[in-house]
């Protein structure tokens, strides 16, 4: 039994295919049951997307390659009926013509600039030169071949449109944090999430991210979802938009605590990452890679186009957003004790997390100022909503509270408040 709870449910993209298969069925039943199903079908197929801009697109591609290639098809039977005509009824010169003309059919396609719709023009135009009955109009089987094609393309797109009335609070700020809340415990986003977030922000959902990562670590973790809003990051100490690349307010260290906490943590023999954002670019700096987990760390960071990692003892101090530590677990957690204990400690935000790197843990210290509930506020006045609702999985620190047992739990939230089916909001039941 525990098997079977497991097993997900079939998705919106498989419903909606079955629906539109039905009704291809359905058609071709209710006109007599002329043309060939099987062509509305596969069209169905191939333009069901998860997004509707995507079926338009693909469903364009279709019908311009059905065109095509019918035309080309047409030409080609009407070829050989002329040659047939003329004793010249060899079935060799068939495959020959048919491998000329594919030919054909591609190139007209580059001709267009339509070399997208390629594909759908040679598979349309096999169809009908390599399936047809000798004893049918070729005017009427190409004719016929299209038509299939099309009907399938307008189910799938009345059916991918469709939806339930839903009233969208586009006027409410939602707030999630990642690790422990969109990707569940084994840090993975699920196709059904990404597709789903990216539908909503579509749809006008204000949905945003907040996070102890970077906005480079959050467009890997986020990758495919295209995130309009800022981001708050670094835990508060940055808010960044991913459109426009930009970091919109940092906090910083001032310049007498950046040079006190440098000072204090190489005077405990520890190597650390400075993290710092400087002509609006994420740059890292460091003295001394002192121990594998740094190197490891550096060698899975260093090559990514948002970061910019700098190996020099000067200005290690400079613009300090936080200062990244990362060590032995027991090393880790002595030193934060002794740093604990300083009497200037309290100038500082002070956090101990447990590492990627098997029986390591990282030290992260930021300006005692930084936290994610003064960067929300500074979001909040910045796009100025009427309400906001925060995801998350520590219990009493958020609105919503995100358990680990479904990785899609915190999209499912986030849908059903920004989108609850109401009849209200039955201007949405055909999505453009």
């Amino acid at each position: 039994m525990e098997h079977i709870r497991k097993i997900p449910l079939p998705g919106q993209r498989i419903l909606r295919t079955m629906i539109a298969v039905w009704l291809c069925l359905l058609v071709y039943v209710l006109r007599g049951r002329q043309g060939e199903p099987l062509y509305a079908a596969l069209a169905v197929l191939q333009c069901i997307q998860p997004y509707t801009k995507t079926t338009h697109a693909v469903g364009r591609k279709r019908i311009i390659g059905t065109l095509i290639g019918a035309f080309w098809g047409l030409m080609l039977l009407l070829f050989e009926q002329w040659l047939n005509r003329h004793g010249h009824e060899e079935p060799w010169l068939h495959f020959l013509l048919i491998g000329a003309f594919t030919g054909i059919v591609l190139y007209f396609t580059v001709l267009l600039r339509v070399s997208e719709a390629a594909y759908f023009s040679a598979v349309v135009f096999m169809v009908i030169t390599i399936k047809h009955a000798d004893d049918v109009s070729p005017y009427v089987y190409a004719f016929n071949r299209t038509l299939d094609t099309v009907i399938g393309v307008v189910m799938a797109e009345i059916v991918n449109r469709i939806h339930l009335p839903r009233l969208r609070k586009t006027d409410t700020l939602f707030v999630s944090s990642i690790g422990d809340t969109i990707l569940g415990a084994d840090r993975h986003l699920t196709p059904y999430s990404k597709v789903e977030l990216n539908r909503l922000l579509d749809d006008g959902a204000m949905f945003t991210v907040a996070t102890s990562e970077t906005q480079a670590t959050v467009r890997e973790l986020l990758a495919g979802v295209e995130l309009r809003w800022p981001v708050i990051t670094m835990d508060g100490a940055a808010l960044y938009d991913m459109k426009t690349m930009e970091y919109l307010h940092t906090v910083p260290m001032d310049a007498e605590k950046a040079r006190r906490l440098v000072a204090w943590v190489k005077g405990q023999g520890l190597g650390f990452f400075s993290n710092s954002v400087e002509q609006n670019l994420l740059v890292i700096r460091y003295e001394e890679l002192t121990n594998p987990a740094m190197q490891q760390l550096f060698e899975q960071k260093r090559k990514s186009a948002y970061r910019n990692y700098v190996h020099s003892p000067a200005d290690l101090d400079k613009d300090i957003l936080y200062l990244l530590i990362v060590d032995r677990t027991e090393l880790i957690e002595e030193k934060r004790r002794l740093l604990e204990r300083e009497p200037w400690s309290g100038d500082y935000r002070i956090v101990q997390s447990p590492s990627a790197f098997e029986g390591c843990a990282t030290l992260k210290i930021y300006d005692a100022s930084v936290s994610r509930a003064a960067m929300l506020r500074r979001l909040q006045e910045r796009l100025q909503p009427k309400e906001t609702v925060t995801f998350g999985s520590v219990p009493g620190q958020y609105d919503v509270v995100i358990d680990h047992v479904d990785h899609n739990h915190m999209v499912r939230e986030l849908k059903r408040r920004f989108e609850p089916v109401d009849l209200r909001g039955w201007r949405n039941v055909f999505h453009s």
